[in-house]
């Protein structure tokens, strides 16, 4: 499947990761394995597939608590990870909050930590963080203890502790009830604003492009819901605006430039070009999912119908310029004063293209840490999932690649984009242990030096 359907492979390429995972599954000849055992093969599958963030291979959830139903199996507290530093993010676990974990059952943390990870980056962090119960399980089995040796908060003093393993529905009551994210309830919305007086600085937190609510138009839904804010902005007369994109994972890839039109303030281009290697899909009675819907095949074969309508095929490629350099102006009621964009490594995709909007045009400063996907270009269109149909684990695909303009490619070199305030690993470790958002504290004394 993903031989034939990852759209950045040449032919050459292709064969190579053609050869090397045909040589890879003889070590499964004769062997039977159940879900997890399969789903830890993959995970140690070193393969150049040339996929970002959009290609994945997941268990899905409601398949985990089949198969892991009554057992207590899983690490027995949710955590967070700062750096290198995995920390206790619970009040009620058996080691006290903010205590930091150096081995579990003999392992040192960061070697447990990068061989769960593909490659270090900010994005496969905050991935794991969520998970690494399940990764654990996954990558090294279900012991019959965990044996955790951690420092206490701020002392230095190690202490060692042996823990029970939980079960599942232990497990979702702990991670109902975690520290951070701060205001969990707020990750459900797709936009949360907020006015801080003491900064004078108006908040938008925007956690995805995509509209969460079935609507004709999605275009003209961001944009009436933008308009409404920026009015509300305007009204205000706040000095300061404050974007919070830290959970925006993208979404339809024409909202990141109109949202930026609201804070433009200057005329700017926008070009969007769109290809994709073929659409004759393969396997497709393993395909479960198109984007977001649940299909069956004839609404496989009535997508790769409609879909196709608009390409041209050139230089054995279907072609599409989505956007073709049309200049956007800014809005009506744009925002002309302090921009301050806060970025993490969960942006991807739209995201990743906002913030290097953001950057391309210097709107104003960045607190965060990298962000986790690129702009130079997107594996992305529209994603085609497969379930295996023994193991029942979900393979997502994107089938095309998105690239951007030359001018984003020119004048922002980098593969991903640094803030400018780079949050360092004590600062955050300290604003954990008081509970508080260390990025927005961060962006408050910003506008204080600033004023």
């Amino acid at each position: 499947m993903v031989c034939e359907v990852s759209p950045n492979l040449n032919s050459k390429e292709r064969e190579t990761l053609y050869n090397y995972l045909n040589e890879r599954s003889l070590e499964l000849a004769g062997k039977t394995m159940s879900a997890i055992e399969f789903f830890k093969f993959l995970m140690d599958t070193k393969a150049n597939t040339k996929l970002d963030e959009h290609g994945t291979i997941s268990l899905p959830s409601d398949i985990m608590k089949e198969m892991l139903d009554d057992k207590s199996v899983l690490f027995p507290f949710p955590v967070m990870i700062i750096d290198d530093k995995l920390i206790v993010n619970h009040e009620r676990a058996q080691i006290p909050y903010g205590s930091v974990i150096t081995e579990i059952n003999g392992m040192p943390v960061v070697a447990i930590i990068d061989s769960m990870l593909k490659e270090k980056s900010t994005y496969g962090l905050r991935r794991l963080e969520i998970s690494f119960d399940v990764f654990f399980l996954v990558k090294y089995g279900a012991p019959e203890s965990f044996k955790v040796t951690y420092e206490l908060p701020n002392s230095g003093e190690t202490q060692f502790i042996e823990l029970d393993p939980i079960d599942i529905k232990t497990r979702e009551n702990f991670y109902g009830t975690t520290i951070y994210p701060i205001n969990p309830w707020q990750l459900k919305n797709l936009i949360n604003t907020d006015y801080f007086k003491d900064s004078d600085a108006y908040y938008i937190q925007l956690n995805s492009f995509d509209w969460n609510e079935n609507v004709t138009n999605v275009y003209d839904a961001f944009d009436k819901k933008f308009s409404d804010i920026f009015k509300t902005i305007k009204k205000q007369k706040s000095k300061n605006l404050i974007i919070d994109l830290r959970y925006n994972g993208g979404g339809n890839i024409l909202i990141p430039a109109l949202f930026y039109s609201y804070i433009a303030q200057n005329d700017f281009y926008e070009e969007i070009h769109f290809s994709v290697p073929d659409f004759d899909l393969p396997y497709k009675n393993y395909i479960k999912k198109i984007g977001d819907r649940e299909v069956n095949q004839d609404q496989v074969d009535e997508f790769i119908i409609n879909f196709q309508k608009p390409f041209t095929k050139s230089n054995g490629y279907y072609e599409f310029n989505y956007v073709n350099n049309e200049l956007r102006k800014p809005k009506k009621n744009n925002f002309n004063g302090n921009v301050y964009l806060i970025i993490g490594g969960r942006n991807i995709s739209g995201a990743s293209y906002f913030t290097a909007i953001f950057k391309n045009y210097n709107r104003g400063r960045m607190v965060g840490e990298q962000i986790g996907g690129s702009h130079h270009e997107i594996t992305a269109g529209k994603q085609i999932e497969y379930e295996l149909p023994n193991t029942k684990i979900r393979v997502s695909l994107p089938i095309g690649v998105i690239k951007f303009s030359q001018e984003l490619e020119n004048n922002i070199p980098e593969q991903k984009i640094n803030p400018d305030i780079l949050v360092s690993e004590k600062i955050k470790y300290q604003y954990f242990l008081k509970k508080e958002d260390w990025d927005l504290q961060e962006v408050f004394l910003l506008i204080k030096q600033f004023n």
